[in-house]
């Protein structure tokens, strides 16, 4: 219990637990309150892809409100922005809607990098390895939980319920972050001083081709889960299933990362480019026959479950390869435009998705994707078969 009282690799655990929950809370009802506003799935996705133009941009923001604010003010800007997003979405005007998300990726943004931050501070380099693992075992833990929970929230207490919780839980990770008493003291142990302007260090960034091929990497993978969080629940609604299935099954795919800690041994066995060759594929051969078989909707459940499941080995490793790969004295501006994948991820698929569906139904989406995610299979055999 002491180390939970000090910043420690036991306390990070409990941050990466709350942070994860109040994003995941809201993580399928959005889509589904999305698809009651603009009434069909290619409306959504057109949605999404402007969200998608604003989080991006507001990610890249990031490290300029770090070196204006320090990263402790940033952390306490995303969680007072955290509170009044989730304000907003208890109207139901459909301005209060947009201005809620959007103001939700801002926060996510700003906790997601300064976390991050602190992280690598905390962490030593060669202990990610083992230590990512059982990071990502926390945050599915608040994904697997999240998703059904905020569903079950809407249907069964009151529309507000899910994003009253949220708020609830954004304010217990900013006080229990304070109560860390975290120190700005800058401890980069590098040559250099950090690049702050964006012009300079966007470049800098895709310069170094393991950057590159990491953000590309999470990228993908995190376009998967965009695809599965948007359009699992539409197709559960649109084939009679459900909005509770819908959270159900967002909730069950993500409990698999929880066994990620048990592939540690595979990892140190087979190495990193072995486990993502195998996971990349397989989530892409898969969800490429869950495209196929929507005329059978239980059919497509089993398969949808089982994509996950490979999905799950493009998690096992984490952030481990950004972690690695990157200079102590440009924590700071990497880790921001590495962590606008997740931004970039949903701006890209949602508006590629815009198009597949203006001419295809929607199991093109899913087809769309598996192929996607077989092309990047084939990135994995550029990642150095040392790396453990």
């Amino acid at each position: 219990m002491g180390a939970l009282s000090r910043p420690t690799k036991s306390s990070f655990l409990v941050l990466f637990t709350l942070e994860p929950l109040y994003r995941s809370i809201i993580v399928t009802v959005v889509p589904l309150m999305a698809l009651e506003r603009f009434g069909s799935a290619q409306d959504v996705s057109i949605f999404f892809f402007m969200l998608g133009i604003l989080g991006v941009g507001m990610s890249l923001a990031v490290p300029w409100l770090v070196r204006c604010l320090n990263r402790r003010g940033t952390f306490l800007l995303g969680v007072l922005v955290g509170v009044v997003s989730m304000l907003l979405f208890m109207h139901d005007e459909l301005w209060a809607f947009c201005v809620g998300l959007a103001l939700h990726l801002f926060a996510a943004s700003c906790i997601d990098v300064t976390l991050n931050l602190y992280l690598m501070g905390h962490v030593r380099r060669h202990d990610f390895g083992r230590y990512e693992p059982v990071r990502m075992f926390f945050l599915a833990f608040s994904f697997s939980v999240g998703p059904f929970l905020g569903v079950y929230l809407r249907n069964a207490v009151n529309p507000a319920a899910p994003f009253l919780v949220g708020a609830v839980v954004v304010l217990l990770l900013g006080a229990y972050f304070f109560y860390l008493r975290f120190s700005d003291n800058p401890a980069l142990g590098g040559k250099r001083v950090a690049v702050a302007n964006p012009i300079r260090y966007l470049p800098r960034f895709f310069a170094q081709p393991r950057m590159t091929l990491v953000y590309l990497l999470s990228a993908i993978r995190s376009g998967w889960w965009t695809m599965y969080f948007i359009y699992v629940p539409i197709f559960c609604v649109t084939a009679g299933l459900g909005e509770t299935m819908g959270g159900a099954l967002v909730s069950l795919a993500v409990s698999f990362v929880m066994a990620t800690p048990l592939l540690r041994g595979t990892i140190q066995r087979y190495g990193i480019r072995r486990v993502l060759l195998v996971g990349y594929a397989g989530a892409g051969l898969v969800t490429i026959g869950v495209g196929a078989s929507m005329g059978l909707p239980y059919l497509a459940v089993g398969l949808i479950l089982l994509a996950a499941l490979f999905a799950v080995l493009c998690d096992s490793v984490g952030n481990t390869l950004f972690y690695r790969a990157v200079r102590s004295w440009e924590r700071s501006e990497m880790a921001t435009v590495f962590g606008s994948y997740r931004s970039v991820a949903s701006l890209a698929f949602p508006g590629v998705y815009s198009g597949v569906l203006a001419i295809f139904p929607l199991p093109a989406v899913f087809v769309f994707t598996g192929f996607g995610m077989l092309a990047t299979s084939f990135m994995t055999r550029f990642i150095p078969t040392r790396m453990r």
